[in-house]
């Protein structure tokens, strides 16, 4: 049996939560300006491993900013790319980040999006 990979496992949740906010909202889910989820899922996996090549090794925080930028482009492609332009986005994307990691079996998930999502660091 092939394992499910923990990062297409979070993005799954996180589109599903957006469609029943959207549903729950009364929202239509056409856009006018097109949306990442409108391109190939290799065009978003592409961009999501540009912006992680680039966190240093070193940081610290490494781990927890290869995630954001998952997040980030989770909700992005779902939402709308008008969003990156906002300010208030990324307060709520840090927001929805904490409220993930606070959460036990969630923050497991996420160490293991992490690993893939990162390259391995040479000691």
């Amino acid at each position: 049996m092939t394992p499910i990979d923990p990062s297409a496992q979070l993005a799954a949740l996180i589109r599903s939560q957006v469609q029943s906010l959207r549903k729950s909202a009364g929202r239509s889910t056409q856009k006018t300006t097109q949306r990442q989820s409108d391109l190939p899922q290799k065009d978003i996996a592409s961009l999501i491993a540009s912006r992680v090549s680039i966190i240093d090794p070193d940081d610290p925080q490494r781990e927890r900013k290869a995630f954001k930028v998952f997040l980030e482009s989770v909700l992005i492609a779902e939402l709308g790319d008008t969003l990156a332009n906002d300010p208030a986005f990324y307060t709520m994307v840090e927001a929805v980040q904490q409220q993930m990691e606070s959460d036990p079996e969630l923050a497991k998930a996420i160490r293991s999006a992490t690993k893939l999502l990162l390259p391995p660091t040479e000691n």
